[in-house]
């Protein structure tokens, strides 16, 4: 169970911005997405940024908005990395094609979600920024699966879809905006179709270095008698 408190979001989502400086200077190819990255994700197509902030839809469920913005200097673009609802993901465990992820919202502690409520613009499945319907404040709903089309680990940089595990709908963004009260923000949802507009790449962010493997041959008290 996550038992980061509300002031420790907040305290990271003011540090995030200054510690991802650390890594500008890094290979973005030598960078791999690690458990407990924070970490901004951007559409490849439009290079909006997937966003949150305390802005409840209108229609469909009416929690927490998730929308893709356009500047780039917002700490609500931030998303930490963890492992599927109810698994364990050491910090530094790379992230490979085929894992599943739940992604938390530094700045309000909700978790990127999905169901069958549609989304206000298009009709589409909704996505959402939630933290209820469990005592751990997470649900299956909050589970994604990493997609890469060649495989192996996901590094920064590198463009990636994310299938939603319970409705098998692919996180995806397009050109509709919003109006007021959030105008010029861009629809996120979920679709059926694998797509294009499906592929989003990891860009700013404070990365972890990828946890060592342990040894596969460890000696006995007695091997060196």
């Amino acid at each position: 169970r996550d038992t980061l408190s509300p002031m420790t979001f907040m305290m990271l989502g003011m540090l995030v911005p200054f510690l991802a400086l650390l890594f500008m200077g890094a290979e973005a190819s030598e960078v791999i997405v690690t458990c407990g990255s924070s970490v901004k994700l951007q559409h490849d197509r439009t290079k909006y940024r997937l966003h949150s902030h305390e802005v409840q839809y209108g229609s469909g469920s009416g929690q927490q908005s998730v929308t893709g913005y356009k500047d780039g200097d917002d700490s609500n673009d931030y998303w930490i990395v963890h492992g599927a609802f109810r698994t364990n993901c050491t910090q530094g465990t790379p992230i490979e094609s085929g894992t599943v992820v739940r992604l938390r919202h530094v700045n309000t502690g909700k978790w990127l979600h999905s169901h069958l409520h549609r989304s206000p613009i298009s009709g589409n499945l909704e996505v959402s920024a939630y933290d209820g319907g469990t005592v751990e404040g997470s649900d299956s709903g909050d589970n994604w699966e990493v997609n890469l089309d060649a495989g192996g680990k996901w590094k920064r940089d590198q463009r990636v879809r994310f299938k939603h595990v319970d409705t098998q709908h692919w996180l995806h963004s397009h050109d509709k905006r919003f109006g007021r009260p959030i105008a010029g923000q861009q629809e996120i949802c979920a679709v059926q179709k694998k797509t294009n507009d499906a592929l989003w790449f990891a860009g700013e962010g404070v990365y972890f270095p990828e946890r060592e493997k342990p040894s596969a041959y460890l000696k006995t008290p007695h091997e060196d008698l």
